[in-house]
């Protein structure tokens, strides 16, 4: 009887793992299926927040964004996303946590730091952004984003000196760069404008041949002098030479908080992007 028994048994057991085999590589399917269904949902969302992004809409993106990251893993990309989203959406506490969460991912980068250090600015965490800068620097001499940064910091302080002498170690090694002639000139607005200095500023803008920072510093300059007449039309024609989000970057320099009211008829008004260090590079 015992013999006889055999056969059915051994059966059965083959039919047992047989289908416990199938009902794996079902879960498997399933397993993936949904895997493939999270992954492109999170590509849409990536895509969607590039976007957003492109458009100024930095709340927007970074809703999408935190979607992702319940999505899919970490990666220095997302988080370089989300820390540009945060900025461009006046949350700089916020952006300086996702550019922390970036570096421990991806150490050392000096973009990233960058746009750290500027929105440990903008929260007016100054300590914060002295020790992000000092760190920053010593790995990445003379890069361009940091040291722009580390002279605003200056500026802020209350330090334009200091500021203008390390736009002018920058400039040593890179002459040519308009927009840290631009910053050089805007720390003499903010410090002690000497005589020299005011003289080459009106004869560049006299000569008609001034780049459109040159026709801000001089709205600067007659704002200090309290002549807003003269500065609305030097505004009016540096809005005709430089391209709107230039404009927007020299005007929301701290020295025209007060003085926004003035501008022209065309020219943008200040907004909340992320700018100093606005260079941060969001491709993947």
């Amino acid at each position: 009887m015992n013999e006889k028994a055999t056969p059915p048994s051994r059966l059965s057991l083959g039919l047992a793992i047989a289908a416990a085999a199938v009902s794996i590589v079902l879960l498997l399917l399933v397993i993936g299926l949904h895997s493939q269904v999270r992954d492109l949902r999170a590509m849409v969302l990536n895509d969607r927040a590039n976007l957003a992004l492109n458009t100024g809409a930095g709340a927007e993106a970074e809703a999408m964004l935190a979607e992702v990251a319940a999505l899919a893993p970490d990666t220095p990309a997302l988080w370089n996303r989300r820390a540009l989203a945060r900025m461009v959406a006046g949350q700089p506490s916020e952006a300086a946590e996702a550019a922390r969460q970036f570096l421990q991912l991806n150490p050392a980068d000096p973009s990233m730091s960058a746009l750290l250090s500027a929105a440990q600015i903008r929260a007016s965490e100054f300590d914060d952004a002295e020790q992000t800068l000092t760190s920053a620097l010593q790995l990445n001499p003379l890069q361009r984003d940091l040291m722009q940064n580390l002279s605003e910091l200056r500026r802020l302080q209350g330090r334009p000196a200091e500021a203008a002498m390390i736009i002018d170690q920058y400039l040593a090694a890179n002459p040519t760069d308009g927009f840290f002639q631009y910053k050089r000139a805007m720390a003499d607005v903010a410090g002690n404008l000497n005589d020299d200095r005011r003289k080459e500023i009106t004869k560049a803008i006299k000569s008609g041949d001034a780049t459109a920072g040159i026709y801000v510093v001089g709205a600067a300059i007659d704002f200090r002098d309290d002549n807003p007449a003269a500065a609305r039309a030097k505004l009016g024609e540096a809005s005709r030479r430089a391209s709107t989000q230039d404009m927007r970057t020299m005007l929301e320099d701290v020295f025209f908080a007060s003085y926004l009211q003035f501008a022209p008829a065309g020219a943008p008004a200040a907004s909340p992007s992320p700018s100093p260090a606005d260079g941060v590079r969001t491709d993947d």
